[in-house]
This record gives C-alpha cells, sequence and structure tokens, in this order.
C-alpha cells in the first residue's frame, strides 16, 4: 500500500462503493482517506456537483491539490503532445488537467478511465496512475 497522495478522479469517485469492487481495495482506500491520503482537485469537485445525482460523500471534505499556473500549462502541454501523436480525439479537456494536477503535486492519480492510460501511454506526463480496479470490471 502506498504512503503517496493520490488524486481521485470523478471516473474512480463514483466507483467507490460500487458493488463490483473488491471488499479488500475498498477497505485500503477508505483507511488511506481517513488517514488523508486520498485528494480531490476542483475539476472533481466541479464534476460531481454538476451531476443530477449528489454523490454519498462530499469530495469537498478531501484534502484539496490545488490548481496551479504551473499545471494550467502543463496540462495544455499534455494536449499538444498527445495531438501530435494523433491520440487526442475523445478526451476531455479536464482529464488533462487532472493529470497536470497530480504531476505538480507529485501525487498518484487513482482512476478508472481509460483517457488517462492514454496520456500516459503517449505524453511525457511524470504521474504515476493507480487503477482503482482493472479497466472494465466495474459498471
Amino acid at each position: 500500500m502506498s504512503e503517496k497522495v493520490a488524486l481521485l478522479d470523478a471516473s474512480a469517485f463514483w466507483r467507490l462503493g460500487s458493488p463490483g469492487l473488491d471488499p479488500d481495495r475498498r477497505a485500503e482506500l477508505a483507511d488511506r482517506v481517513a488517514r488523508g491520503l486520498v485528494a480531490a482537485s476542483t475539476p472533481l469537485i466541479l464534476e460531481t456537483s454538476a451531476g443530477s445525482v449528489m454523490p454519498a460523500a462530499d469530495p469537498g471534505d478531501l484534502p484539496r491539490l490545488w490548481i496551479s499556473e504551473r499545471s494550467e500549462q502543463r496540462a495544455a502541454d499534455l494536449q499538444a503532445q498527445l495531438r501530435a501523436a494523433q491520440q487526442h480525439l475523445g478526451v476531455p479537456p479536464l482529464d488533462y488537467l487532472i493529470a497536470a494536477i497530480a504531476e505538480d503535486h507529485s501525487a498518484d492519480l487513482l482512476h478508472y478511465d481509460g483517457d488517462f492510460e492514454r496520456i500516459a501511454q503517449h505524453t511525457d506526463l511524470a504521474a504515476s496512475l493507480e487503477h482503482l480496479a482493472p479497466l472494465g470490471t466495474l459498471p
């Protein structure tokens, strides 16, 4: 189990209570949340509060990793790199920003979203990716 802070993406946030999530994994994540090792960012707050269903837990209660000028510039750089690799279509703009925020804070990126895999594979993203669960195993 990592002692490094993980930035939580909405793709993972909405699945934290999934019945398909391994109970040991759920317990591990609950422990990390309790110890302040899972963080939110402004994009997560905006994404979860924009939905038609309010989340069971308030992501605003998590420690916050803030957007910096560097992460804004880095998000544009990641998008340019993905565009140069012709892999940018369909990747939401917020995903670049979330990846850049994780990198800027030296945090892992906790997600359940193949777009982050594409960003990591085709750019020089320095943030480590952490899967909530293997992709395709949760609803």
